[in-house]
């Protein structure tokens, strides 16, 4: 077809600032009518409490709803790839895989995701 696009070959690089990437064991989402920001922090466990969890933001990325929908079904079929590999059976054991259990809040999972 002549509309059809050529595919982009992306050349993307890494900084080496940034080559040892960050940890983050919590994910805070909110939106605007225009934009989503994902906050990636790294929860410190060894000095909670029962009622305050201490955290740092490691990094805080904006996007586009169009890049969230992206985000989203890369996500997914990752997910798929992933779970085939490393939890053989999961869905013949009629297990769910876990995400999300115990989760609430403005975090990944909770009602005001």
């Amino acid at each position: 077809m002549a509309d059809e696009k050529p595919a982009h070959n992306f050349q993307i690089t890494v900084p080496e600032s940034m080559t040892g990437g960050v940890w983050a064991n919590f994910a805070a989402v909110s939106h605007s009518p225009y934009e989503f920001t994902i906050d990636f922090v790294r929860l410190d466990f060894a000095h909670g409490t029962s009622t305050t969890m201490p955290g740092q933001v490691v990094a805080r990325v904006n996007l586009s709803p169009l890049m969230v929908s992206q985000l989203m079904d890369a996500l997914d079929q990752n997910w798929q790839k992933y779970a085939a590999h490393a939890l053989p059976g999961l869905d013949d054991a009629g297990l769910d895989d876990g995400l999300g259990d115990g989760l609430e809040g403005p975090g990944l999972g909770g009602p005001e995701s």
